[in-house]
C-alpha cells in the first residue's frame, strides 16, 4: 500500500467523536507496523497537520486542517442561504431540520437547527452516515446525473452484497418522479424523515433538505403538511441560489 494511501486512512480514524489517536490505537485498527505510524505521524505534524501531546501523547489534528476546513466551509455558500429558511420551517412545524451533502458513499450533516420539542430527531453537524439509508442520503442517490448514480450504485454493491440494488433503484427512480422522499424508521426506529432535493444555478444538485422528529408526530395529514414545507424549502433555497425549472 502506498504511503499516502496509509496517511489518508490513519487521518479517516479521526471523527467527532474521537478527536485525537495515540501510536498503539492507530497500530491496532490499521495493522500498521509502529515504526510506520510513528513516521507518517512524525511527517503529518513537520506540516501542522497533526499536533503531538507531550504529557498525552496522543495526537490531534493541527491548525492546517482548520484552515483547509475554513476553506471548505467558505465553499458552502448554500448554508448561508439555507439558514433562515431552515429556522422557518423549524419556527412552523417544531421539528428538526438539517443540511446534508454527498460524501463518496456517505452523507454528511453540513448545517442543522434542532427542534425546540424534548423529544426530538438528534444529528450532529459532520456526521457522516450510510447514503443508501433514509431520505436525507436517497435523495442525494436519485437526483444525481445517470453515469453517477450508476456508479454510485456499483460501488455501493461492491462495498455491500447485502444491499438490494435492484429495489433500491426502482425506489430512486420512483423519489426522482416525485420529487421527494418520505422515510419511516429506515435508518433510526421510531423516526420520520422527508428529504428533498436542493439545486444550484447550474441545475446541479448541491444539497438535500431534511425534516425529521419521532414517527408517532406523523399522522397522514402532519406528512402531507411537513412534505410542502419541505419541497416549498428547497425550492426557495434553490432559487436563491440561481436555479429555476
Amino acid at each position: 500500500m502506498k504511503i499516502i494511501e496509509k496517511m489518508a486512512k490513519i487521518l479517516s480514524l479521526y471523527s467527532m467523536d474521537r478527536t485525537s489517536l495515540s501510536i498503539s490505537e492507530v497500530q491496532e485498527e490499521l495493522g500498521y507496523p509502529k515504526s510506520t505510524v510513528f513516521r507518517i505521524l512524525n511527517a503529518l505534524e513537520e506540516f501542522d497537520y497533526i499536533e503531538r501531546n507531550n504529557d498525552t501523547h496522543r495526537y490531534s489534528l493541527g491548525v492546517n486542517f482548520f484552515r483547509l476546513g475554513s476553506i471548505v466551509q467558505s465553499q458552502l455558500d448554500f448554508r448561508h442561504v439555507a439558514m433562515p429558511i431552515m429556522k422557518k420551517i423549524v419556527e412552523e412545524t417544531s421539528e428538526t431540520v438539517e443540511l446534508n451533502i454527498i460524501d463518496d458513499l456517505n452523507r454528511v450533516c453540513v448545517e442543522k437547527v434542532d427542534s425546540p420539542q424534548d423529544v426530538r430527531n438528534f444529528v450532529r453537524i459532520g456526521e457522516r452516515k450510510p447514503l443508501h439509508l433514509g431520505a436525507s442520503g436517497k435523495v442525494l442517490i436519485a437526483f444525481q446525473k445517470e453515469t453517477d448514480l450508476e456508479k454510485i450504485l456499483d460501488n455501493l454493491a461492491e462495498q455491500n452484497s447485502n444491499i438490494p440494488i435492484q429495489a433500491l433503484r426502482e425506489e430512486l427512480n420512483q423519489i426522482n418522479e416525485r420529487g421527494f422522499c418520505v422515510t419511516k424508521g429506515e435508518r433510526v426506529p421510531g423516526s420520520f424523515a422527508i428529504a428533498a432535493p436542493v439545486f444550484d444555478q447550474n441545475k446541479e444538485m448541491v444539497a438535500s433538505l431534511t425534516i425529521a422528529g419521532p414517527i408517532q408526530r406523523l399522522t397522514p395529514e402532519h406528512e402531507d403538511e411537513l412534505v410542502a414545507k419541505i419541497n416549498e424549502g428547497a425550492r426557495q433555497i434553490s432559487n436563491s441560489l440561481g436555479y429555476f425549472e
